[in-house]
């Protein structure tokens, strides 16, 4: 069993990156990453096909040379090939950029903690989002549309938990060791099966809102509409397989949420006087638009998050009941001869 201990040297991170395209924003991501402060440190960038040159101090690149894309989990493991002296491998997405002080921020969480398997934390907003992805991330923000679990989208109180996003994920490598890496090439939720199977050792992640990393959002339409989709269908599969931690309450939230709006739009049929609803209605829309969110929000963005929120959770709910009535799907094993997971 992992038991959390650091070397007499310092720690060393491997930043691993997986990268589709070399863009504006992955430029951001590197730039910040090789402005990192904390000195023993690697940034791994992997991708499938080949990338212009990269002149970034600590970086090292790697194509997979695949012949079709490939997960960030499965770019993932290749790094953690590369790099098996890394003592804590720190997964950061293409599209966010850390804090200066990110690695020892999350040197100080770890050695705190000096029993969990790794540590995370909150996905800030960039202060240059068009305002389409200011939209995405109103919707994640806002405890309607991610629930309990917000706390990835804003700074919310300590705490361990068992199922943590990649984009902001550190991981000690003798927790990633002992089950065998991210062994899958499953893309949206391959980061739930590796804290799954961590968790299944005891291993949680710490979550700390100082160790936030900013986190661009994919533009409301279509981009976040069809990736919520995708986190939905992953979660129907992983139900549908009996994957315990899926079972949760809180993950069948949109869909209750989706069946209380098309009971409320049906209530003229039932009886109701249609001045009722639509007063019951414009109540709940202006409750929403001004007491939704919890931050300083600009009044177009309050105006368009009621109909916002609803378009999200149809978005997941569809994705869930396709998951779930087409069932599992075929997980690639990883480059390393990793298991399968379990």
């Amino acid at each position: 069993m992992p038991n959390g201990t650091w070397s007499d040297d310092a720690p060393r991170f491997v930043v691993v990156v997986p990268v589709m395209r070399l863009d504006e924003r992955t430029t951001r991501c590197l730039e910040a990453c090789a402005a990192l402060s904390y000195p023993a440190k690697t940034i791994c960038v992997v991708s499938d096909v080949p990338l212009p040159a990269l002149s970034y101090p600590n970086l090292e690149y790697i194509a997979t040379g695949a012949g079709t894309l490939t997960s960030p989990a499965f770019k993932r493991d290749i790094a953690r090939t590369r790099f098996p002296d890394a003592d804590i491998y720190a997964n950061l997405d293409d599209d966010a950029y850390p804090p200066p002080r990110w690695l020892e921020d999350a040197l100080r969480v770890l050695a705190e903690h000096p029993n969990v398997a790794g540590a995370g934390g909150p996905g800030l907003d960039p202060p240059d989002q068009t305002f389409w992805e200011r939209l995405s991330s109103a919707v994640l923000q806002t405890r309607a549309g991610s629930g309990p679990l917000r706390f990835r989208f804003w700074r919310e109180p300590s705490r361990d938990c068992d199922d943590f996003p990649s984009h902001n994920l550190f991981v000690r490598k003798q927790w990633l060791d002992a089950i065998g890496g991210w062994s899958t090439n499953w893309n949206g939720g391959e980061d739930t099966l590796l804290c799954a199977r961590l968790a299944n050792k005891g291993g949680l992640i710490r979550y700390d809102p100082g160790l936030g990393a900013f986190h661009y959002r994919r533009g409301f339409v279509p981009g976040h509409l069809r990736q919520m989709f995708n986190f939905g269908r992953s979660r129907g599969c992983f139900i549908r397989a009996g994957e315990q931690r899926s079972l949760r309450v809180m993950f069948a939230g949109p869909l209750a949420f989706m069946f209380g709006v098309a009971a409320f739009a049906c209530t003229p049929l039932l009886g109701v006087a249609p001045i009722i609803t639509l007063a019951a209605g414009s109540t709940a829309f202006a409750a929403v638009a001004l007491f939704g969110h919890p931050g300083p929000l600009d009044w177009r963005l309050r105006l368009m998050l009621p109909i916002a929120l609803v378009a999200h959770h149809a978005s997941y709910a569809a994705g869930l009941a396709f998951g779930l009535v087409t069932g599992t799907r075929k997980v690639r094993r990883d480059p390393v001869n990793a298991p399968e997971p379990s």
